[in-house]
C-alpha cells in the first residue's frame, strides 16, 4: 500500500482550505472583524475541529502569513526570470502589488501590529533578507539605474520604518493602500535613481495612473 503524501494528507488539505479562507476574510474584512466562529461557519466545520488545526487567532494569523511570505517568494523569483534588469524588476512588482493591494482594507495592517508572534516573524524575515534585498538592489548601479553613493542599507531600513510608521498611524486608513506606497517608497527609491532611472520611473508611474 502507497503511505499518501504530505499534500494528499487530510489535515494537510484542511489546513489549506482554512487558510484561504481565512486570508480572505483577514484581507477583505480586516483581522479585527474576523473572529474563529466565523471561520468554521464559513466553512461549515466544527469549532473543535478548527481549533485542532489552531491553537487560536493568533496562530492562524501567523500561519496564513508565512503561508502568503513563501507564495511571494515564488512570484517573486518568476517576475525576477522575466525582468530586463532591476528597476524593471522593482517597478513590475510594485504595479502587481498595486493591483492585489485593492482586496486589502487598510485596516488589516494596523491590526496586525495588535500580534505580537506575527510582528516577531515580519521582522526576523526582514532582517534575514536585508543583506540579500541590498545586493540586489546594488545591481541596479551597474545598470545605470541608481546612483553610485546610494547607501541601500540605509535605504532599505527607511523603507521598513516608512511602512511600519504608516501602518501604526491610525489615520492611516483615510489613504489608499496606493497612495501610501505612491508617496513613501516610491518617492524614496526614485531619490536614489539616476536620471535614466527617474525616467522609467516616472514612465512607468504614468502607465499605472
Amino acid at each position: 500500500m502507497i503511505a499518501p503524501t504530505r499534500h494528499n494528507n487530510p489535515r494537510t488539505q484542511a489546513r489549506k482550505t482554512v487558510l484561504e479562507m481565512a486570508t480572505k476574510l483577514f484581507h477583505t474584512q480586516g483581522i479585527k472583524n474576523v473572529t474563529m466562529d466565523d471561520i468554521s461557519h464559513r466553512l461549515s466545520m466544527s469549532k473543535r475541529t478548527l481549533y485542532q488545526l489552531f491553537s487560536d487567532k493568533e496562530d492562524l494569523l501567523l500561519a496564513c502569513v508565512k503561508l502568503h511570505h513563501e507564495r511571494e517568494h515564488e512570484r517573486m523569483v518568476a517576475l525576477a526570470q522575466k525582468s530586463d534588469n532591476v528597476l524593471d524588476f522593482i517597478l513590475a512588482n510594485y504595479r502587481q502589488r498595486m493591483e492585489e493591494s485593492g482586496d486589502v482594507v487598510p485596516s488589516f495592517y494596523a491590526d496586525i501590529l495588535k500580534y505580537p508572534k506575527v510582528i516577531e516573524f515580519i521582522e526576523n524575515h526582514q532582517a534575514a533578507v536585508e543583506d540579500e534585498a541590498v545586493e540586489f538592489l546594488n545591481r541596479g548601479k551597474d545598470e545605470g539605474y541608481f546612483r553610485a553613493d546610494v547607501n541601500f542599507h540605509i535605504v532599505y531600513r527607511s523603507m521598513k520604518s516608512i511602512i511600519n510608521h504608516m501602518i501604526a498611524e491610525e489615520r492611516t486608513e483615510q489613504f489608499t493602500n496606493r497612495e501610501i506606497f505612491t508617496n513613501s517608497l516610491i518617492v524614496l527609491l526614485r531619490g536614489c535613481a539616476t536620471l535614466k532611472g527617474i525616467e522609467s520611473i516616472d514612465r512607468v508611474m504614468g502607465e499605472i495612473g
